[in-house]
């Protein structure tokens, strides 16, 4: 069956570009497929200050939420109150083609949150390897969970902070959406909406971002899971929200 076209990823760079200074944005490398070329889009906000973050969407296609949240928080400058202090690098849609097509999966067919330890990675993932090898103090990714009664979040770090800052942007975010509480979320034992995850090889062979970023130096990762049930100005809120409250309380 011949896949149907339900975004327009041009339309979003464009968007982006019209957002920001020229030297703000860049590009990891160029996805081609099927007649089609999609630059693999980063921006760098407060280049050169002492605070280093990581803020990525759109790895998962059919998860568009977290696009469309930075798509805002670059359009609306939501970064002004943190930006002295933060260097943020953002990585605004990872799997272009998916977005596009609203897939889970790559052109291939693959899940690129699934191969970050792969001897053959697919080229979005060649692309976006450099970038997590240079460490961040705090990484979020923005996702999305279809089926979720509410938001949830996994966490993974170094700091020794990483649950009490959790629970401060579940504290946060609750005031807008709904959290979900049940004590096991895909799969996976949760406590008040936090799932916390190991690092490097008790995740076996299929590494997701998370765990190779953590792998990498980087001191505190979260995967931020917005709830697909809810309309997609309430996920887009919810994902702001986090993201602000991780840079204003993450710790010294």
């Amino acid at each position: 069956m011949q896949n149907a076209h339900v975004r327009d990823y041009r339309a979003l760079v464009n968007q982006l570009q019209g957002s920001l200074d020229r030297d703000q944005m860049g590009t990891l490398g160029e996805i081609s497929t099927k007649g089609r070329i999609y630059p693999l889009l980063k921006v760098v906000l407060g280049n050169g200050n002492p605070k280093r973050a990581l803020i990525s969407a759109g790895i998962h296609g059919n998860e568009s939420a977290g696009v469309e949240a930075i798509r805002e928080y670059l359009g609306c400058k939501g970064y002004r109150q943190c930006i002295q202090e933060w260097e943020i690098t953002l990585l605004p849609c990872l799997n272009p083609w998916g977005y596009e097509f609203d897939r889970r999966e790559n052109y291939e067919q693959k899940d690129l949150n699934r191969e970050f330890k792969s001897n053959t990675p697919p080229l979005e993932v060649t692309c976006i390897q450099p970038i997590l090898q240079q460490p961040f103090h705090l990484a979020l990714e923005l996702h999305e969970d279809a089926k979720s009664s509410g938001y949830y979040l996994y966490l993974g770090g170094k700091t020794g902070n990483e649950l009490e800052l959790g629970e401060q942007i579940l504290n946060t975010v609750k005031e807008v959406i709904p959290l979900n509480l049940d004590s096991k979320i895909d799969g996976e034992k949760a406590n008040q909406g936090i799932i916390e995850r190991g690092c490097g090889e008790v995740n076996g062979e299929r590494w997701p971002m998370a765990v190779y970023t953590l792998a990498h130096g980087s001191q505190a990762c979260y995967t931020l899971e917005t709830s697909g049930l809810f309309l997609m100005k309430t996920r887009i809120s919810s994902h702001l929200i986090a993201i602000q409250t991780a840079l204003e309380n993450f710790p010294t």
